[in-house]
């Protein structure tokens, strides 16, 4: 131990004496050791840490496959029911579905995450409230009370953290909800919900066609992953034998629950960690180097000390507890660069990572930073304690001052990794420079909307449970709209049920009609479900696919095409004409007509489009407008159909109003809050401009480019340190050769190519082995690319053109400044 503390003290003088040198190696160690920090912290906290329930590991997604292992789907309640019922291998199964509720608190509208939930939902889980209780078997169903289970948050912030429930209620639309238990604090299943409800079998529920749930199961004790699978496989075909084309589930995949969660996130989480570790290497080859350097410095003082009798092992344990100074330096001032640079990683995140609140720099991090310290200490101090112990003692003591130069496998090892360094850097920008090209493509896309001049105004009303619900929610947004449409400056508005880029919709199966009189008696599945032969006459329509497609399920307004630019293509758009009572009419986009009627004119065809909102009554297509990209911009347009708002109501209770003129957004929004808070007050409101929500849509692939982007700016900075001072290090010690040179008559330019030709030669090696690299390792970027191949000849050259360049350039600084260099004064020695 004394001798040990010994080192450390000698360590910290050494490094004392050279504080530039200390400087720039602990900088460089803590970059590195920081980003993979910072990075790993994200990744162990959504990827490794365990989820916040009891035994996590049997807390397992089920979903329905349909035919022959296709798509894997939400399940369809009385399926649920079964698998729950019939399957041996859980100990608790559950639904639940999720949206966005309008609750009233304190006579204002708020917006709160909502799930509405099954029996065994709160089992599976196995969390316990925090105050009071879940749902009792009674409270579940059609006709159970009005109850309701709400988050910690929630309680704290607008129940007034009251232990005393019994007077607590939340209000949804006219209904009141009498809370009756407090979740812990951190529970929040699914992601975002601080209020559950019971939801449990109704007649719209019924169909085995529909995909209303969601379902988690716990596994029993002992029961593998497998032997569940097979279990709900046999449970599933034995229901596909008995129902047949009454359901779609012919199989059902379960999957554990955090792989559910955190599956998508992995391959971006683990490229950005690889890229952190990648950049880490780098700053350890540069530290590597400086090390040599300066041992190659002190090569006198080592033969000194090895010939008064100092081990060689004895000089080699120094030189380690010299990089263990140096990286533990560097590892807390990385800590403390993660520490800060967490917080920013997540202010940039683009919403789509899962478990963020439980990212942070915990014990977990910190020892996996310490682990990185002492790891790039070992890998640090490795290269000079070996040449510690094959230091030349005679040589170097004969040679006296003028040889310094470390040997020539001193000179081949920084030779080494100055192009290990470029090679690394290569690649890094290589996958950059992908993502780049990769963003200026999704830039370019047209997303079939005009972004400038609109601002876009979200509402939440309670969902219409009845069609006097529903009428009154259709004259809310007639009356709004036609308000709105008044303000000085406003050239259009409209709204739309699911706003492009902000969420998926529905999709669903819609029965071309030859005749009104085939769905003739049918007014809604209500009453499908009362009457078994007129289901059977639709379910016989469903089955014939030359009168089937399939589509985007969207409600729109009049004026929602003209405030979005979205161009008519044939017939006509919603007008005064189409009314509530007037025959049901709809626009579908161009790529629908293409797809199902790509050689005839769909104006006039009628659909029955009822499985999606329960009305029953036919459409007749009006017009056909652009395609739209609805999901993402890298996505393809899907082929949609729209429902007229005025005749639909049901599907408004999440509603996008977009406004577009030539006044400011600022006057637009604070006209159309008054409006709505005339029209009624505890509606919800979120105003966003169109550029906005466009510019959100791309926030993952901005959120990539620029980590990616930092690693590769940072790793081309150290990479040409690496080579300027490996140039400038070799340019030094050919002075004495310099000088003869140009003593003999060589020119200045001559010797500057000599000495930029070796900086050349490690460039190109360098580049030569990253764009081997760059070519396997860019591969796992083509999930997050666009229109840009992973193996781009353009990214590849450009890249390799702009490092070499910026290698030679560093090369070049050295080089001239070795060339000024007076050849007496070089032969005389001094």
């Amino acid at each position: 131990m004394d001798r040990l503390l010994h080192d450390f003290r000698y360590a910290l003088r050494t490094l004392r004496r050279n504080p530039g040198f200390a400087a720039v190696a602990v900088l460089t160690l803590a970059l590195g050791i920081g980003a993979n920090t910072a990075i790993f912290s994200v990744v162990n906290g959504v990827l490794l840490r365990p989820l916040p329930y009891p035994e996590p590991d049997e807390v397992v997604q089920i979903r329905q496959v349909g035919e022959g292992g296709g798509s894997q789907l939400s399940v369809s309640y009385p399926n649920y029911v079964d698998l729950r019922d019939q399957s041996r291998s859980f100990e608790a199964m559950g639904a639940y579905g999720s949206s966005t509720a309008s609750v009233t608190a304190g006579g204002e509208g708020i917006r709160v995450g909502a799930a509405w939930v099954t029996s065994g939902f709160f089992d599976v889980l196995g969390v316990e409230p925090a105050l009071g209780r879940v749902f009792l078997p009674e409270e579940l169903g059609v006709a159970g009370p009005a109850v309701a289970v709400v988050g910690y948050g929630y309680w704290q912030s607008r129940l007034g953290g009251d232990r005393d429930l019994s007077d607590d209620v939340v209000r949804i639309g006219d209904r009141a909800y009498a809370v009756i238990g407090v979740m812990p604090p951190g529970f929040s299943f699914p992601a975002g919900t601080e209020l559950w409800l019971p939801s449990d079998a109704s007649l719209a529920n019924q169909t085995r066609t529909g995909h209303n749930f969601r379902v988690i199961g716990r596994l029993r004790d002992g029961v593998a992953l497998e032997q569940a699978r097979s279990d709900l496989t046999a449970v599933a075909r034995r229901l596909k034998a008995r129902y047949g084309d009454d359901t779609r589930m012919s199989d059902a995949a379960v999957v554990p629950l955090r792989e559910e969660l955190v599956g998508r996130a992995r391959p971006m989480l683990l490229i950005l960690l690889g890229a952190a570790g990648f950049l880490l290497l780098i700053a350890c080859a540069n530290v590597v180097n400086l090390l040599l350097a300066r041992m190659a410095a002190r090569q006198r003082e080592l033969s000194i000390r090895l010939a008064l009798g100092a081990g060689a092992r004895r000089l080699a344990v120094q030189f380690l507890t010299e990089a263990l100074v140096l990286c533990l330096a560097g590892g807390v001032l990385g800590m403390l660069l993660a520490v800060w640079g967490v917080p920013a990683l997540l202010a940039f995140e683009p919403g789509g990572l899962p478990r963020l609140d439980e990212v942070g720099v915990d014990w977990a991090v910190l020892l996996f930073a310490l682990a990185v310290a002492l790891g790039a200490a070992v890998a640090l101090g490795l290269a000079p304690a070996l040449r510690a112990t094959r230091t030349d003692v005679r040589g170097s003591l004969a040679d006296g001052q003028r040889t310094q130069t470390g040997g020539a496998s001193g000179h081949r090892i920084r030779r080494i990794l100055a192009a290990s360094q470029v090679a690394l850097t290569l690649v890094l920008l290589v996958g950059a420079g992908l993502l780049a090209r990769s963003f200026l493509r999704v830039l370019a896309v047209d997303p079939g909307f005009r972004t400038k001049g609109a601002v876009v105004m979200d509402l939440w009303l309670p969902s219409p449970e009845d069609e006097a619900a529903k009428a009154r929610t259709g004259r809310f947004y007639t009356e709004l709209l036609g308000r709105l449409r008044a303000i000085p400056g406003v050239e259009a508005a409209g709204g739309v049920n699911v706003f492009p880029l902000t969420g998926s919709g529905g999709n669903g199966t819609f029965i071309i009609l030859d005749s009104p009189d085939q769905v003739a008696g049918m007014t809604s599945f209500e009453q499908l479900m009362r009457e078994p032969a007129l289901m059977a006459r639709l379910d016989r329509m469903f089955d014939d696919p030359t009168h089937t497609g399939s589509a985007e399920f969207r409600v729109a307004s009049q004026g929602y095409f003209e405030a979005m630019g979205i161009p008519l293509v044939r017939g006509r758009l919603f007008d005064e004409r189409d009314g509530p009572d007037a025959p049901h009419v709809a626009v579908i986009s161009e790529s629908l007509a293409e797809a199902r009627w790509p050689n005839e004119d769909p104006i006039g065809k009628l659909i029955e489009f009822g499985n999606m909102d329960g009305d029953l009554r036919p459409f007749t297509i009006i017009g056909i407008v652009g395609d739209v990209r609805e999901r993402s911009l890298v996505a393809q347009p899907e082929p949609t159909f729209y429902a007229n708002s005025r005749q639909r109501p049901l599907k408004t209770f999440r509603y996008s109003v977009v406004m577009r003129g030539s006044i400011e957004p600022a006057g637009m929004i604070a006209s159309a809050r008054r409006i709505v808070r005339g029209l009624n007050p505890e509606v919800p409101l979120r105003f966003r401009t169109l550029e906005q929500i466009f510019s959100a849509s791309l926030s993952a692939q901005r959120f990539a480019l620029l980590l990616i982007g930092t690693f590769g700016a940072t790793a081309l900075l150290l990479a040409v340190m690496g080579i300027y001072g490996v140039v400038s290090y070799l340019s030094t010690q050919r002075t004495q050769e310099v000088g003869i040179r140009m003593a003999l008559g060589a020119r200045r330019e001559s010797v500057v190519r000599l000495l930029v030709g070796q900086g050349a030669v490690l460039a190109l090696a360098g580049i030569a082995v990253g764009l081997l690299a760059a070519f396997v390792l860019t591969r796992f970027l083509s999930g997050m690319l666009y229109d840009v191949g992973t193996a781009d000849p353009m990214t590849f050259a450009g890249i390799a053109v702009v490092l070499g360049g910026v290698a030679l350039l560093a090369s070049y600084i050295p080089a001239r400044r070795a060339s000024n260099v007076d050849p007496m004064v070089t032969l005389r020695g001094e």
